[in-house]
């Protein structure tokens, strides 16, 4: 299916205790990146901590 080193914008916005629409925005203003996997979008999760890291707290990353 696909690569374990891509979370869901579902799963980033959990991550980062952020709304859905938040996430859409951070990566339309290019702040956090994302690639496209057939359909849908991913976020790599090494970027996904990076970002975090400039947030403070945050939840554990999903398995």
């Amino acid at each position: 299916m696909f690569d374990e080193d891509y979370l869901t914008l579902e799963e980033a916005s959990r991550y980062l205790r952020l709304s859905l629409g938040s996430i859409h925005k951070l990566i339309r203003q290019n702040e956090l990146g994302a690639s496209r996997k057939g359909r849908y979008l991913r976020i790599r999760r090494s970027e996904l901590e990076e970002f975090a890291n400039n947030l403070g707290e945050r939840e554990e990353l999903p398995d």
